[in-house]
């Protein structure tokens, strides 16, 4: 009998290894963490490229809707057990979960212009940014594309944001960072394949799996 029991062969990640792609995943994408309607809610980074561009929130009587922006950083992932060094009640990290940490920053553009004489489209105001440091627990997930290949992402089912008050408002934005966390999380996929090695083939047959701060995969050799 093996190690991992009806599999022939176990494969794992550290957290830190983990940690170490998401880092090198977003750094080659920032685009994936900072979005934007206009370059005057969003001034930093500088690079166009860094930002994914949105349309503003349509809004009666507001003359080309409401700008705002959403900045994100490098997510911290540290896997079941915990290791983070305290999360925050109500949150806990059940078996097989993952928690993250990260600072959410939300901009508001407020008495927002054109320039009187209509020679520059562009937008000015004054912006109203708020950092937010984030807490949030999920699950590894995976989509198998048949054959041992598939790939993995992560899913957050709650958030946690410290020191809101009132309560209705921590529970607004709450939800509000929750939806927006997972929708950049759902950009994040990870590929495992079948691996080969002369006449021998890894097929993968069960996971990913959380456990002992990795996330382990286990197939058979045939």
């Amino acid at each position: 009998m093996s190690l991992t029991e009806a599999e022939s062969v176990f494969a794992g990640v550290h957290e830190d290894g983990l940690n170490d792609m998401l880092r090198a995943f977003f750094q080659a994408r920032p685009r994936l963490l900072n979005y934007r309607t206009t370059l005057a809610v969003g001034p930093l980074p500088p690079a166009a490229s860094a930002w994914t561009p949105l349309p503003p929130i349509a809004f009666p009587g507001v003359p080309g809707g409401i700008h705002y922006a959403f900045q994100m950083s490098i997510p911290r992932i540290d896997l079941h057990p915990d290791s983070s060094g305290g999360i925050p009640p109500p949150l806990s990290l059940n078996a097989g979960e993952f928690s993250l940490q990260t600072t959410v920053m939300l901009a508001l553009l407020c008495g927002q212009k054109r320039r009187p004489d209509n020679r520059d489209e562009r937008i000015t105001g004054t912006i109203l940014p708020v950092k937010l440091e984030v807490w949030a627990v999920g699950r590894v997930v995976s989509q198998s594309f048949g054959g041992g290949a598939g790939e993995i992402g992560f899913e957050v089912r709650a958030v946690e944001i410290v020191d809101i008050t009132p309560d209705d408002l921590e529970s607004l934005l709450e939800c509000l960072v929750h939806q927006l966390i997972n929708g950049v999380l759902s950009s994040v996929r990870l590929p495992y394949t079948a691996l080969s090695a002369g006449a021998f083939t890894l097929t993968l047959l069960r996971g990913p799996e959380v456990e002992t701060d990795q996330v382990q995969v286990y197939g058979q050799i045939a």
